[in-house]
């Protein structure tokens, strides 16, 4: 092992300890009594916050990593047994600010360029106003004690790529495309809530999984695939036939096949 591949093996076990301590995420969903609140929020429209996030981070050409930041901050706020989480679970109008100002928040912390609380107000279309926003921030940051550097399943995928042993394939890999198509699928992923109450390394190991499948195809790529896929399994010392990695593999395989419109590129 290189002192490259050494150095990324420390970060890896450094964030999925991060991952597991101060950035952990649950089914909340299941803790809402959805027949006795027709107001609560649900899968539904966390998937159309997702689709509203990506929309405005294309529009204004900023990374898509800031909607997987957003959306993480949003799922651990709403796993807290807070109060004020609890309210807005089960209030959508409340639901779409916090979604909001999640992204802003995102977006603060890591994009180059902020956008205005006033600009917010103007996008919900005079539903909050710019003090509803600095309101919720504060609440959301209170409750994940400022925890906001998260460690995202493209993070994850970095360092695994960074640790496979791809030069010894004879079959040639490019890393950017392998990287580029794993990406496109955790992007997807980020609308399905059954996959995103998942860890960000298991996302990252089933996108890296589903890719390197893909890629290797009859005959000998066949064989070396299984090698990837082997290597890949010692990296993350994770079994890649466990059910819950099948289930978000198989939820990946649906969304690339569904391509959501404002989600796909």
């Amino acid at each position: 092992m290189s002192d490259n591949q050494s150095q990324a093996m420390d970060q890896l076990q450094v964030m999925q300890q991060m991952e597991k301590l101060h950035y952990k995420r649950c089914d909340y969903f299941s803790k809402v009594p959805l027949k006795n609140n027709p107001g609560a929020v649900d899968s539904w429209c966390r998937c159309k916050m997702v689709e509203w996030c990506y929309e405005v981070v294309d529009h204004i050409h900023f990374s898509r990593e800031s909607v997987l930041r957003a959306l993480s901050y949003l799922d651990r706020f709403l796993s807290t047994d807070s109060k004020r989480s609890k309210e807005v679970i089960r209030n959508r109008k409340e639901y779409q600010l916090c979604a909001m100002t999640c992204l802003y928040t995102a977006i603060k912390m890591f994009e180059p360029k902020i956008i205005d609380t006033s600009l917010l107000a103007q996008l919900s279309k005079g539903s909050y106003r710019p003090q509803d926003f600095n309101r919720m921030e504060v609440e959301i940051l209170f409750e994940l004690n400022w925890y906001l550097n998260d460690p995202t399943p493209n993070n994850f995928l970095e360092l695994f790529v960074e640790l496979l042993p791809l030069s010894q394939c004879k079959m040639q890999i490019d890393e950017i495309t392998l990287k580029e198509h794993a990406r496109y699928q955790i992007e997807l992923s980020v609308a399905d809530y059954d996959i995103m109450i998942h860890d960000p390394s298991n996302i990252a190991i089933a996108a890296l999984r589903n890719t390197l499948n893909s890629m290797f195809t009859a005959g000998e790529a066949s064989a070396e695939g299984t090698q990837m896929i082997q290597a890949l399994e010692k990296i993350t010392q994770t079994d890649l036939h466990l059910p819950f990695v099948r289930k978000i593999s198989y939820g990946m395989e649906r969304l690339y096949k569904t391509k959501i419109p404002i989600i796909s590129r």
